[in-house]
């Protein structure tokens, strides 16, 4: 039986390369409407960094998304159950 993986949106063979990470990141600064100022998405950054929930220095344990792409929309919040790093920007 295999060992169960503390992240629910990938396993231990999936690595986000740097450049696959950068492309994501770009595009989304192509809706500035979506997306939160340069200081909100540092805080949030830092916050993930913190977090004993990061998974191979890219993807949140919680969602299974790269938290350096996730950070950046305003509609977005982290998804600590129940206790939030960041919260949704209006």
């Amino acid at each position: 039986m295999s060992k169960r993986n503390p992240c629910k949106g990938c396993v231990d063979s999936v690595i986000v390369t740097e450049e696959v990470i950068r492309e994501l990141v770009r595009d989304t600064e192509e809706n500035a409407m979506l997306i939160v100022s340069e200081e909100v998405y540092q805080a949030r950054i830092s916050a993930c960094e913190s977090c004993d929930s990061l998974r191979y220095g890219t993807t949140c344990a919680h969602s299974g998304c790269i938290v350096r792409y996730r950070a950046k929309f305003k509609n977005k919040s982290c998804p600590f159950s129940g206790k939030p790093k960041w919260d949704k920007v209006s």
